[in-house]
């Protein structure tokens, strides 16, 4: 199975810097549905996307681990 990743804080990043998913994705150079495939954990984000975050947010390492390889927590019934 594949790695799911948690981006409830990359969201919150989108939100406050870019107003908008359309406009980051726009950012990024890529489309939106390409960005909604990437938040589903469909496909992986670019090393060239994750960099170009990290220089838009002038980003820590911590920062990025938080934002882009927080593990996603599944809950066992």
């Amino acid at each position: 199975m594949a790695e799911r990743y948690d981006y409830r804080a990359l969201r919150g990043f989108i939100k406050e810097n870019f107003g908008s998913n359309d406009k980051y994705a726009k950012f990024l150079n890529i489309g939106t549905t390409a960005l909604y495939e990437r938040l589903a954990c469909n496909i992986p984000f670019r090393q060239t996307e994750i960099d170009a975050t990290v220089k838009y947010g002038h980003l820590s390492g911590d920062d990025v681990m938080r934002l882009f390889f927080a593990k996603e927590i599944r809950k066992t019934v």
